[in-house]
């Protein structure tokens, strides 16, 4: 099937592109002064003359984007991890469906593992209200993302949904490109990591085989990311607050640039990444269900037991695991320094942003406890 101009707004760049794309970065200022964030040893001279030599998109990645990445990921850490690489094979394609906490970060990373460990990276869905700058749009189209669109009427919603999943199952079932994409619309803000069934839901439409063989030809993989700390964990909780009292939050100008840089360039202590099994003989039991909404729902439930078991819990996660409960389950995993560290951070973390009561600071320990809930919510 011929798949092109249906395309042409959502699908990143293409190598004839490249080039006019690298002259515009170039002459961008902010981008050269990125990279010079990025790589201090680096001229502004030097930078120029190696974007003068991209002429491909597998080149873009392979000199710029993944290395800036994983620079930055090593000098705002204490450790960059991956685990479950023997779950995907050379050469094939996967659709990774990944809880989400940084708006760049999780997939980006990803990325930097699949491609040191030999795999080629993956096609990346990003939300259009993200694309706020001719730069982003650039360096995220160039980096092989495609556009999701937001905040559209119900009949165009249709149409692109009908649209993203012909395009998101064309790659992956033609052995095009693994691709990425977030487990729900934004990130989980408060650490529940719950897939939305309308995900799955737009990822069956056009699909004429049974639910089961429709999602059995993705290969489906779940993908669980984990930072010991999120640098915009309390930049989340306005909006959790909000949607607690079931009032409408809305964005600050400039609210998601903000969090973008604060993801990029905050400490995250350490960072893990766990590749999941691809999910086959799992979905064999929503045969059992007749309605599609149970079907849907259920299928949800079998991604999120894998993304809760794979998922790495740091002592961050206990530890306020513990104090929200006024426990000491965990007391063997930290120590009370840790414990006590973790608690005089947070609160003066809080009260910098204005957000010093009581209930901030609960909101601020579910966000890193739940991750511990989802776990113990496997055992029978």
């Amino acid at each position: 099937m011929q798949k092109g101009s249906a395309f042409e707004d959502i699908r990143p760049y293409h190598d004839s592109e490249v080039a006019e794309i690298t002259a515009r970065l170039a002459a961008n200022p902010s981008f050269t002064e990125v990279m010079q964030y990025v790589f201090p040893d680096r001229t502004e001279a030097d930078i120029k003359a190696q974007l003068a030599t991209i002429t491909t998109v597998a080149q873009f990645q392979s000199e710029i984007a993944p290395p800036a990445i994983r620079r930055l990921g090593d000098s705002t850490s204490a450790g960059l991890e991956v685990s479950g690489l023997e779950n995907i094979k050379q050469g094939e394609s996967y659709l990774f469906i990944s809880n989400h906490r940084d708006i760049i970060l999780d997939s980006a990373l990803l990325n930097v593992f699949l491609l040191e460990a030999g795999h080629q990276t993956t096609q990346t869905a990003i939300g259009s209200n993200l694309l706020s700058s001719d730069l982003i749009t650039d360096l995220t189209k160039l980096n092989k993302n495609f556009v999701v669109k937001r905040n559209t009427g119900a009949r165009e919603l249709y149409e692109n949904s009908l649209r993203l999943s012909s395009y998101i199952r064309h790659h992956v079932t033609g052995g095009l490109t693994s691709i990425w994409i977030a487990q729900r619309e934004g990130r989980t803000k408060d650490g529940l990591d719950k897939t939305q069934p309308g995900l799955l839901k737009m990822l069956s439409i056009g699909c004429d085989e049974p639910l089961r063989s429709c999602f059995r030809e993705l290969k489906v993989t779940p993908v669980a990311i984990s930072y010991e700390n999120d640098p915009c964990d309390v930049l989340k909780i306005p909006e959790l607050k909000a949607v607690s009292r079931d009032e409408k939050y809305e964005k600050k100008p400039g609210e998601d640039f903000r969090s973008i840089i604060t993801g990029l360039t905050g400490f995250k202590g350490r960072v893990h990444i766990s590749i999941g099994k691809t999910i086959d003989e799992e979905l064999e039991v929503l045969a059992d269900f007749p309605n599609m909404n149970d079907k849907l729902r259920e299928l949800g439930d079998i991604i999120d037991r894998q993304i809760f078991e794979i998922y790495k819990l740091w002592p961050t996660n206990l530890m306020a695991h513990d104090l929200l409960h006024g426990e000491e389950v965990h007391k063997a995993e930290y120590n009370a320094t840790e414990r006590d560290t973790f608690v005089k951070t947070a609160k003066e973390r809080l009260k910098a942003a204005g957000l010093d009561t009581e209930e901030d600071y609960r909101w601020l320990l579910k966000m890193y406890a739940n991750p511990v809930k989802n776990n113990l919510s496997l055992v029978p």
